[in-house]
């Protein structure tokens, strides 16, 4: 078995961003500030390995292309069911960094090491030697303020399973509920156990309802406020808190799927909310693509 080629999708930088998503209320500029910090995005790359938090290393892929016979390729990522294989001369694998880890206990160690390697500062916590340089930088697009939604990775590949986009997004938390049923993709979404409410998303409806909806958020937070002041633990006070926070989410996955979540949330059916957002993600993946409001 031969490594012809590797290609990194993502890196530590983008890593270490969508694990502070959970832990902060700042947006992505903000965040990005402290990948200046070195030894800052290390120490919390190791605490969250150390305390297993490996979901948050699916938001990078790895291509691998290998020269190796097919039926050996076959066998040893056949019971891997989140590595992507196209078999030719060479055969393409694609997984991320979590699926990358798992093969490094199975027969398939050779190929996890080799996908490790690419991410330096991961690798040296896992005692890992690797002579790559971590990429700590991430490219970011606003897409739009309203939603306010980032595009961070494009990677399309005429194969869509090998293909890879990464985006932050704010919704309410009866968007995030829709968003997170699409269990192919990766998320990592805003803590409401460390981070306090920040403002509400509603629907569209006439001026009274919507008096009424704000007015019953409102309360809800005071609430909230009062229960902390009586000493109620944060992640319990947010049990009265409505499913119109406002939240924020960091989602990745492959192409593939992100076609799979636009057919579905492209199509009239689907919340106007969700239908906005997948709107927007599809004018990055599928430009051109319109949501079917047809009757």
């Amino acid at each position: 078995m031969e490594v012809v080629r590797k290609e990194l999708i993502g890196g530590e930088g983008l890593i270490y961003l969508a694990t502070r998503v959970s832990r902060s209320t700042g947006g992505p500029e903000e965040i990005a500030e402290e990948l200046n910090d070195r030894e800052r995005v290390e120490r919390l790359l190791s605490n969250i390995i150390r305390m297993g938090h490996y979901s948050v290393l699916e938001h990078s892929l790895i291509r691998l292309w290998i020269d190796c016979d097919h039926r050996e390729l076959l066998r040893l990522l056949i019971n891997h069911k989140y590595v992507e294989i196209t078999l030719g001369n060479p055969s393409l694998i694609s997984l991320n960094p979590r699926t990358a880890m798992e093969l490094l206990d199975s027969e398939a160690r050779v190929i996890g090491l080799e996908a490790m390697r690419e991410l330096p500062m991961i690798s040296r916590i896992l005692g890992i030697e690797s002579e790559a340089e971590p990429r700590l930088s991430v490219e970011m697009e606003k897409l739009s303020d309203e939603p306010l939604l980032y595009s961070f990775l494009k990677s399309p590949h005429e194969d869509p399973r090998h293909g890879f986009y990464a985006f932050w997004i704010e919704m309410s938390r009866v968007a995030s509920h829709q968003f997170v049923r699409h269990r192919r993709l990766s998320f990592t979404q805003r803590s409401g156990r460390v981070t306090k409410p920040e403002g509400f998303i509603f629907p569209e409806v006439n001026d009274e309802a919507l008096r009424l909806m704000r007015e019953h958020a409102e309360m809800s937070v005071k609430l909230y406020e009062r229960l902390l002041s009586m000493g109620v633990r944060m992640e319990d006070a947010r049990y009265i808190l409505p499913s119109a926070l406002r939240t924020a989410i960091f989602v990745s996955g492959r192409q593939s799927d992100w076609h799979h979540f636009l057919k579905l949330r492209l199509d009239r059916s689907a919340q106007a909310e969700i239908r906005r957002i997948a709107e927007i993600i599809a004018s990055v993946i599928n430009p051109g693509t319109r949501s079917n409001h047809s009757p």
